[in-house]
């Protein structure tokens, strides 16, 4: 399928934007640098993108909705539990990989831009559809967890892009967070690792 001029601009501005942002963080993203390396013109930027957030939080939703696309959605597991946290593994693994870039999406989510605000309510919906499916019938009340574990998960990477956790302590944080929901919330008791 042929791509189209907006998925281009999106494409060239999104991809410059993450060759930024994964090289020195959030503060080394300004417009002026996307313009040069995308070369796109900022007028073109700004009808598609309000800010640099917003180019942050859309270069969020793309690499989540790649992971929605790869088989790291699709866990293996005994249980919800293993496949839930299978999920967060993997993704807390790659968020690690890429320090600088991760820290400047996470720090984009904050904030109060309405693009902002629209790419934050797809990744949730992508995460959830995620969780929801690794959840498969063992939950009894599965938006309840989805919504509990997406609010640790947050606050955890939050402390995590502002210093005060490591990815590996995000890591167990939401793991053992998704543990003791499921205890409350299976049909069966879930066992702790």
């Amino acid at each position: 399928m042929p791509v189209t001029r907006e998925q281009d601009i999106r494409r060239r501005a999104i991809d410059a934007t993450r060759d930024l942002a994964a090289e020195g963080g959030y503060d080394s993203v300004q417009m002026r640098d996307v313009v040069r390396l995308s070369r796109l013109s900022s007028a073109t930027i700004y009808r598609h993108f309000s800010s640099k957030d917003h180019l942050l939080a859309a270069t969020h939703l793309e690499w989540i909705a790649a992971l929605e696309r790869s088989g790291a959605a699709r866990p293996d597991g005994a249980n919800a539990a293993e496949r839930v946290c299978a999920i967060l593994r993997d993704t807390c693994r790659t968020m690690a990989r890429h320090p600088r870039l991760t820290a400047a999406l996470i720090h984009a989510l904050g904030s109060s831009d309405p693009g902002v605000g629209d790419c934050h309510r797809e990744i949730n919906r992508i995460m959830n559809t995620m969780f929801r499916t690794a959840l498969a019938d063992e939950v009894t009340n599965a938006d309840e967890f989805v919504h509990l574990l997406g609010i640790a998960w947050e606050g955890a990477l939050f402390s995590w892009a502002f210093g005060r956790m490591t990815m590996t302590e995000v890591e167990h944080t939401v793991c053992r967070a998704t543990h003791l929901l499921l205890l409350g919330t299976t049909t069966e008791a879930a066992t702790t690792p």
